[in-house]
């Protein structure tokens, strides 16, 4: 494949996502939105877009570019227009940019990834709120899904995108993936970091919800400190969170709001799931707070939910209630 821009000089790592497997073929406009393991894209996860091996690959292009420093939705379009051609120079009219590249798409079958997205978003608000000046990217999203073009949009982001589930639910050629445990696969990570115990593995990639960059995070300590030996990491009754598995979550909550995190901190410190009125009751929230405080949190996969006798009830996975714990313990 003559035209392809490789990543950026950034390969996702082992990143598998079959553009062209989605069913036997791309839908046209095709924009997929994977939302899942943190800052950047999954460990354990096998490039494959299109295959790349012994077929001959269908896109023109292959992007790949990181949101990670929030760039202005002008300097992505130029840097985009600058794949196809090098001359193209900055331009403030946002219109004749986004123009050009419409027509680009149409010319060319071009796979375009952004990761990050979540860097858009501003932090200490509720999920998907853009941070001011980033506005415009809300309408160059529903722009590349709703014109005709023969080119596909992949975003990867660990809070679901707003314009992206409307879409969704109109019948737009737009489908969201969730990225869930690697199940049997997390056990290559185990291998790599040469683990022993192998008949603990399971209990140790469960226990860390089968998370690539959790596990690869406690792998390393347990290989550092525990001499490789997963029997006596996991024999102390409370979960061991290592130092860069701690400072990864602290990030993570400090893109909440206020609120959110003391709902996060009341699920936590639950024994048993807590319904939306329990929250109401136990944080002094109106309904109408309540179900769109419950809903970001939802929207950042952060809150698990489930029916219990009728009844839905939230409840948080064990790295993130064993972190909100320490948290709390530490405040008293």
């Amino acid at each position: 494949m003559g035209n392809q821009d490789r990543f950026g000089d950034q390969t996702p790592t082992n990143f598998t996502e079959e553009i062209n497997g989605f069913g036997d073929q791309t839908p046209t406009n095709l924009t997929e939105e994977i939302n899942g393991f943190g800052d950047q894209t999954p460990t354990n996860f096998t490039e494959e877009i299109n295959g790349f091996r012994d077929q001959t690959p269908t896109f023109n292009y292959i992007i790949y570019r990181t949101l990670r420093f929030s760039p202005t939705l002008t300097q992505t379009i130029t840097n985009l227009l600058q794949i196809f051609a090098p001359e193209t120079e900055t331009s403030d009219n946002i219109e004749t940019l986004l123009s050009k590249l419409q027509k680009y798409l149409e010319k060319y079958r071009c796979c375009i990834i952004f990761d990050d997205v979540q860097k858009l978003f501003a932090p200490g608000k509720l999920a998907g709120q853009y941070k001011s000046g980033y506005e415009d990217y809300q309408d160059f999203f529903q722009l590349l899904v709703t014109v005709s073009h023969q080119s596909s949009l992949l975003l990867i982001s660990r809070e679901k995108i707003p314009e992206i589930i409307k879409l969704e639910t109109e019948n737009y050629p737009v489908r969201t993936l969730i990225l869930g445990s690697l199940g049997i696969a997390a056990q290559k990570i185990c291998q790599k970091h040469q683990l022993a115990d192998r008949e603990f593995w399971e209990k140790l990639i469960n226990n860390y919800q089968g998370n690539p960059r959790w596990l690869d995070m406690t792998a390393t300590t347990i290989q550092e400190l525990f001499s490789g030996q997963v029997a006596e990491f996991i024999e102390y009754e409370t979960l061991i969170l290592p130092e860069a598995l701690q400072a990864e979550l602290e990030q993570q909550l400090q893109r909440l709001s206020p609120v959110e995190i003391r709902i996060m901190e009341q699920v936590a410190n639950q024994d048993q799931p807590i319904s939306i009125g329990e929250i109401i009751s136990k944080l002094q929230l109106s309904i109408q707070e309540s179900v769109n405080l419950i809903q970001s949190l939802k929207n950042r996969l952060l809150l698990d939910r489930q029916l219990e006798n009728n009844l839905t009830v939230f409840t948080l996975n064990s790295v993130w209630k064993q972190y909100l714990i320490n948290c709390l313990q530490n405040k008293s």
